[in-house]
Parts: C-alpha cells; structure tokens; sequence
C-alpha cells in the first residue's frame, strides 16, 4: 500500500510540473516573436511569482481530472488541408467567444490591479507546451495555438502545382490570403501580449483600462481579418 502511495505522488508531481508551462508567460515562442517584444526577466520575477503560483493549482486540477476533446485536431506540423480548415473555423470561433464574454477574461479587482489574465490568454494561444505530447493535447483544443501551421499548410498547398491533393488551393487569391494571415498573426499576438503586459501595469490608474481597450480592439480586428479569410477560402471553394 505504501509503494502504491509513492507512485500515486510522484505522478502527481510530474503532472503538476506539466502544468507548471501551461502558465508560464516564458514558455511561449511565438513563430513571429519579431512582432512584440515581452518585458524582460527582471521585470517578472516577483510580480510573476504571486500570480502562477495560485494558478498552477487550478492548472493542475485541469491536467488530473479533465478529458480533453479533440475538437480541432491539428497536430502540430501537420500538412492535412481539412484539419487546417477546421482549425481556422474553430480559431475565428473562439475569439468570437472571447469577444462576446470579454467582462470575464479584462477584469479589475478591488485594489485597482488587472486579474489574472491567464484563461484568455489560453484561448490565444500565449500559454502553452512547444513540444511534445502536452503540445498536441493543447493543439486539439486551441485552435489559435499555432494557427500559424494551419496557415503555412494551406500556402504550401496553394504553391504546389506539381501534385495538389485538392484542386481548391490553385484557385486561392494567394497575395490576399497571405497578407491576411500576417494580420491575423499580429493581431492575435498583440492581444496576448497586451493580456500580458497589463499584470505590469500600475494599480489603480487608466492605464491598465487603456491596455484592455487595446487588446479588445486586436481581437476585433482579429475576427475581422478571420472572416475576410474564410471568405477567400470559400471563393476558392474550399470545403467550408
């Protein structure tokens, strides 16, 4: 009975640790960095320390007892032009909910400081695993978690005159798509970045009002910049 108490432990140790980069600002790379730069390490240290420490909790209740689904499952590298569809579909659809519920995710508290921003900035994309299994469970389920791949799959496709699996991607107004998809990237990481600024954010001024507002307005123009891109893809007669 002892031995099946250790092992119980140190399982839910390793998946606490698993949960430990879900929430960490550091383990994002983001595939155009050159976009946004982040505060740098000294600036996050302390303040950081107070915020993940709590979270991680809850992050890693959400690793022990939840089952993912695996609604968008693009894994990633993969080249497959129908899970890029879906997880276009799906990535427009979560910053549409983002929108709509935004009086959750850009909160205040009581003494004048931004709330965590951790959940939106999962739904972004910003707090995620780079590599492994974690990275692919993840993918499944946030569709804006390196949208950049679903991107590339459909170019490469569009460029690729010498075997297309579909005909759709020949018919692509290509300059259009890709200059659509760098606004894309920009927006959703500017709003991440945005979310993650605002915890540096002196407490109880408009400042941290005025980074929110900034954020909402990448998400806006997120959303219509996604739309724009379904509409391309269906002019092309993707299967949308």
């Amino acid at each position: 009975m002892t031995t099946l108490r250790v092992v119980a432990i140190l399982l839910l140790l390793i998946k606490g640790s698993l949960c430990w980069q879900l929430i960490s600002p550091e383990s994002n790379t983001a595939p155009t960095k050159r976009l946004l730069q982040k505060p740098s390490k000294g600036l996050v240290s302390r303040r950081n320390f107070v915020i993940t420490v709590p979270t991680s909790i809850i992050a890693w209740q959400f690793c022990a007892f939840s089952n993912i689904n695996a609604a968008f499952a693009r894994a990633p590298g993969s080249k497959d032009l129908s899970e890029a569809l879906g997880q276009i579909q799906g990535a427009v659809e979560d910053l549409r909910k983002l929108r709509d519920d935004w009086d959750s995710y850009a909160t205040i508290d009581a003494e004048g400081r931004a709330g965590s921003t951790d959940a939106a900035r999962r739904i972004l994309g910003g707090i995620a695993p780079q590599a492994g299994t974690a990275a692919i469970e993840v993918a499944k389920s946030r569709p804006l978690y390196r949208i950049d791949g679903a991107f590339l799959s459909i170019r490469q496709a569009a460029i690729n005159d010498d075997a297309p699996e579909v005909a759709w991607p020949s018919d692509l107004d290509l300059a259009q798509f890709e200059e659509l998809a760098e606004r894309v990237l920009f927006a959703v990481q500017k709003a991440d970045g945005d979310f993650y600024s605002v915890l540096f954010a002196q407490k109880g001024t408009r400042q941290i009002s005025g980074i929110f507002s900034e954020a909402k307005g990448q998400v806006n123009q997120g959303i219509s910049d996604f739309e724009e891109v379904l509409r391309l893809l269906k002019d092309a007669g993707a299967p949308l």
